[in-house]
């Protein structure tokens, strides 16, 4: 009994406890696993392949939308409201910019022309407007104490989707086209007027990596296979539709294909047809 005692004291003294011991649990962990050593705490955003000018003989550039409400989506919108393990993207990129301050490159335009500070952020999110009291209750209209301050916040279930500009190249030492995200943008449902939407910022998605890795995507096969919101993007794990290419006049599809939302879907799928057929002609057989 006595050499068992001063073993066990040995093992701990190493840090070595017994298997029993190896995953003691909490109620904040969640899990069998204890939260600490899953791999999102401490996985480092993986850096791009180092790639030389001379080595990129080809690339163009899309801007894509994608549309929440298709069912690949999803896991870009829910939850509406925060979970202790999970986040949507919108809270993701909105608490980065405001209250973690791991977001900085914000910006106004797709340009990345117009920055945006997060005091003017916090200002577009949260809006004030003065609603008057009903008349139902004697008040005369013109008398100013008659008058409310009401509160018009956007939300994750305001979103209706996310715009990316990406550059699409070809590598010639990988002999791969391959796809990098160099902004991303919340479209949003206009709270005073719901037939309206519009684009709230604009990120320099480089900027909003380090945020995107830190937080995990729900995934309806597999719980314990979950995905960062980088590898997300990194995968292309969503589905969009093209809706404007780089070219001359800087014009979107829907500028040159005028009312015929069809036509618009048959370009938008063209443009990418014509990137795969792009890449199949640089092969040699």
């Amino acid at each position: 009994m006595k050499s068992r005692l001063i073993l066990l004291i040995a093992l701990l003294s190493f840090g070595i406890a017994p298997q029993g011991m190896a995953q003691v649990l909490t109620p904040e962990d969640d899990g069998i696993i204890p939260d600490p050593p899953k791999f999102y705490h401490h996985n480092r955003v993986i850096q791009y392949p180092f790639l030389r000018e001379a080595d990129m003989v080809w690339s163009t550039r899309h801007w894509e939308i994608i549309d929440i409400r298709e069912k690949i989506n999803q896991h870009l919108y829910y939850p509406t409201q925060e979970l202790p393990d999970r986040k949507s993207l919108f809270d993701v990129l909105v608490q980065g910019i405001l209250s973690e301050g791991t977001i900085v490159e914000v910006f106004n335009d797709d340009k990345f022309e117009i920055p945006l500070t997060p005091d003017a952020l916090e200002q577009m999110i949260d809006q004030y407007d003065t609603v008057a009291i009903d008349d139902d209750f004697g008040i005369v209209r013109n008398d100013p104490s008659t008058y409310i301050v009401d509160t018009i916040s956007i939300r994750s279930s305001n979103v209706l989707g996310y715009k990316i500009k990406s550059d699409w190249y070809f590598d010639k030492q990988r002999g791969e086209m391959k796809n990098r995200i160099i902004g991303i943008a919340p479209r949003v449902q206009d709270p005073k007027n719901a037939s309206n939407a519009y684009e709230l910022f604009w990120v320099w998605f480089p900027d909003a990596r380090v945020a995107l890795h830190t937080h995990t995507t729900y995934n309806r096969n597999n719980r314990k296979q979950r995905l960062t919101f980088d590898e997300v993007f990194h995968l292309r794990y969503f589905n969009s539709v093209v809706y404007k290419e780089d070219n001359v006049y800087d014009r979107a599809i829907a500028d040159y294909k005028i009312n015929d939302t069809m036509m618009q879907l048959l370009e938008a799928q063209q443009i990418r047809e014509n990137l795969r057929n792009f890449e199949h002609d640089l092969w040699e057989y």
